[in-house]
């Protein structure tokens, strides 16, 4: 039995749209990939930004995220440093 036009034509739809979705797929991939990279990246900078700052006299706290912020000692009081007047 030989396939006729239709379930050809049907066919290379069925496979090009299989092909597609496995491209989506990986470039969905490489997008959450490249998200945690940049992520990765501001969290880096933001670590150096605060050892610079912390070394201007500053001390270091840690925030409830774990990020490492520049505070002030005031007395009884741990205030963050943009809050610092």
């Amino acid at each position: 039995m030989k396939p006729s036009s239709l379930t050809a034509r049907i066919r290379q739809i069925w496979i090009l749209s299989s092909w597609l979705r496995q491209e989506a797929a990986a470039a969905a991939a490489m997008l959450v990939v490249r998200r945690h990279q940049v992520q990765l990246k501001d969290e880096e900078s933001e670590r150096r930004a605060t050892a610079e700052e912390a070394e201007c006299n500053h001390s270091l706290g840690v925030d409830s995220q774990g990020r490492l912020r520049a505070v002030r000692m005031l007395d009884d009081y741990i205030v963050p440093f943009e809050c610092a007047l």
